[in-house]
């Protein structure tokens, strides 16, 4: 049986604090498409080869030479990112069934939120209690100068996004959709009226497309959480980034106090749960990345 998280208001079993992890790796689109690398906490120093080594070809006794790898580095900061959730204190009354369904739905919100907050972040550096750009991001991906305006033409605008990548010497490797973007890719249709990709249904589970790896989420948009971006789509060559968590999600149980300024816990018959999570993000080459866009009228995205 696993050991619970106790406290005088409810329990959480230490094996579904477990699962926030990997639900938010399977819900951000961002590890979907870029394996996490986990670092220790504090500035990651991303280094990677910036040319490769070449070989010689060597004549029988001539003298072997030598090559010089090029090296280059980018340094992230530590975004540390958090979700408090207040709930009446009459869980702590429900019975054992209830309160698995309430962990269940406790669970999917904090892991949801976080998952989120990594995509938001990554590709935008918004702080999605805010909607806000965060200044103190440094790095994400719609920073690049690379832009397709999206025309409703989805598989031709994929394909200039994909040809400016290989222009600049990369290798697109895959593409982030928005939600609205995949749905007009997976319903395009040719002059006869037959669907270009007729695999994708209706683009809700879009995993692949043209050799590309893919995923979906309305964060690719900025939405709810900020006004619409006008991103559509993000193709790249995602080994161009690094991203990793420095600090897992422990849950915290609060009872008492005012955690979050919007009055005290005891006083209001609450209680509050809290997660926090630390992150970075770090982006080699913005060259490496296409941002396909819609333009937005002014007061269309508020």
């Amino acid at each position: 049986m696993a050991t619970p998280l106790t406290t005088a208001a409810f329990d959480i079993p230490t094996s579904d604090l477990g699962r926030i992890e990997e639900r938010v790796k399977d819900q951000s689109i961002l590890a979907s498409l870029s394996p996490e690398r986990p670092s220790l906490y504090g500035n990651v120093e991303a280094v990677r080869m910036s040319r490769k080594p070449r070989a010689q070809i060597v004549a029988e006794g001539a003298q072997k030479d030598s090559d010089t790898a090029g090296w280059e580095s980018v340094t992230a900061s530590p975004i540390k990112v958090q979700t408090t959730i207040r709930m009446t204190d009459e869980v702590k009354w429900a019975d054992s069934d209830h309160r698995l369904m309430i962990v269940d739905d406790l669970i999917e919100a904090l892991s949801g939120s976080v998952a989120r907050a990594v995509d938001l972040v990554g590709l935008h550096a918004i702080n999605p209690i805010t909607g806000s750009v965060a200044n103190s991001v440094q790095d994400y991906l719609t920073q690049t100068d690379h832009r397709v305006v999206a025309g409703g033409a989805p598989t031709a605008e994929i394909e200039a996004a994909a040809g400016t990548i290989l222009g600049a010497r990369y290798v697109p490797t895959g593409v982030a959709f928005d939600t609205s973007y995949a749905f007009k890719l997976a319903t395009e249709r040719d002059s006869e009226g037959r669907k270009l990709h007729p695999d994708l249904g209706f683009g809700t589970q879009i995993s692949s497309v043209s050799g590309l790896t893919a995923a979906t989420s309305s964060t690719v948009s900025g939405q709810p959480e900020a006004s619409d971006t006008g991103v559509r789509a993000i193709v790249g060559d995602f080994t161009q980034m690094r991203w990793g968590f420095q600090r897992r999600f422990p849950v915290e149980v609060i009872q008492y106090g005012d955690p979050d300024g919007n009055g005290d816990l005891k006083g209001n018959n609450q209680i509050a749960y809290r997660v926090e999570g630390v992150f970075y993000v770090a982006v080699f080459d913005k060259d490496g990345f296409v941002v396909i866009e819609e333009e937005i009228e002014p007061g269309e995205g508020d």
